[in-house]
């Protein structure tokens, strides 16, 4: 490890105690019934946790309502009881009561206008602004996860010295440090996919990475866009090192779980063999990694990681997630053809929908 390298990992603790002692509580956290609403959404029960959010969230709770507005628009695999549920009732549960015009407001935007200074900077997040003051802002609130948008594009669209101000100030969520390394690096082919590539090798590996090797670009293809796109086959030189990476690193902590607890440790199918195929599913590696807690203030992310709710999102996630032209990703024996663990998981979790 270089001394840079180890410079930007001391600095992502040294910020994260800082952003940690200055976050405040946000109002409603203690209230007895939301602790309980928020332990039921975390096993994944929605049809509990949501409605009893939405009870607290009409009476003026501001924990409840900036949670059910990001559960809203962070969940990207919805469950069967939410998907089952008509306009009205899905209004009814995650927006205000009253109408503006033709629209219901989300909670968001209800606590931003009464002043929340939290619920003002996750509304500023989803704007396509570069915005580093808003990335300092959301670590000093200890939103960290929330910085997810407002840091890829400031790496898209920010110049080197937004580029450098994301590393040096370890700014940067460490996922996204490959993202950020593409952008500001020489163009070369499938680079998005490289630079994740070599960042799961390390330093020692990473130089053998090069878009004129074969399986370095197939690979790279793979965790740039998913199932469907470069080399998912098992002879890959780096297919073991993307597998480790998956079973080891926090960010694929709820993929890693689900696949050891329900799939074999046989080498021919194994936990390793699932996540690879999960990962695909879901998009590649730029994807996989966006699972995080919707409202950190509330449910920390290492607590998020580690809940069951987590896994079942992954698993959603990998089962339901389309291809560009609305179609099934890949159907039930392509995916065997990979992982015969994942598809039985897969199969089980379309079954509901």
């Amino acid at each position: 490890m270089t001394l840079h390298t180890i410079t930007i990992f001391l600095s992502f603790i040294l910020l994260a105690l800082v952003a940690e002692s200055r976050a405040a509580e946000l109002s409603g956290t203690q209230e007895p019934s939301f602790k309980k609403a928020v332990d039921l959404w975390l096993d994944g029960n929605d049809r509990d946790s949501l409605p009893q959010l939405a009870r607290l969230a009409r009476d003026g709770n501001p924990a409840a309502r900036l949670l059910l507005a990001r559960i809203e628009r962070k969940d990207r695999a919805p469950s069967a009881y939410i998907d089952g549920l008509t306009t009205k009732a899905r209004l009814d549960l995650f927006r205000a009561p009253k109408h503006e015009g033709l629209f219901r407001k989300t909670w968001l935007q209800v606590e931003a206008a009464n002043g929340n200074p939290l619920a003002q900077a996750l509304q500023r997040a989803n704007g396509p602004e570069v915005d580093l003051d808003l990335i300092r802002d959301l670590r000093a609130a200890g939103e960290f996860q929330a910085t997810d948008h407002p840091l890829r594009i400031a790496a898209l669209y920010g110049g080197p010295s937004e580029h450098d101000a994301l590393l040096d100030e370890a700014l940067i969520l460490p996922e996204l440090v490959p993202y950020v390394s593409y952008n500001r690096g020489p163009p070369e082919p499938r680079g998005d996919g490289l630079a994740a590539l070599r960042m799961m090798a390390g330093p020692d590996d990473s130089g053998d990475i090069t878009p004129s090797d074969p399986d370095s670009l197939g690979m790279a293809a793979l965790l740039a866009l998913g199932f469907g796109f470069g080399d998912l086959s098992p002879g890959n030189r780096w297919r073991p090192t993307v597998e480790s990476w998956l079973l080891n690193n926090p960010a694929t902590r709820p993929m890693a779980e689900l696949c050891r607890q329900a799939c074999p440790t046989a080498v021919d199918d194994g936990p390793g063999r699932c996540a690879i195929a999960a990962m695909a599913l879901t998009g590649g590696y730029y994807e996989i990694i966006r699972l995080d807690s919707p409202l950190e203030s509330v449910i920390p992310q290492a607590d998020f990681l580690a809940s069951e709710r987590a896994r079942t999102m992954t698993l959603r996630q990998a089962a339901t997630t389309l291809a560009e032209t609305g179609a099934e990703l890949a159907s039930i024996d392509e995916i065997a053809a990979h992982s015969p663990c994942m598809a039985k998981l897969v199969a089980g979790e379309r079954e509901g929908f």
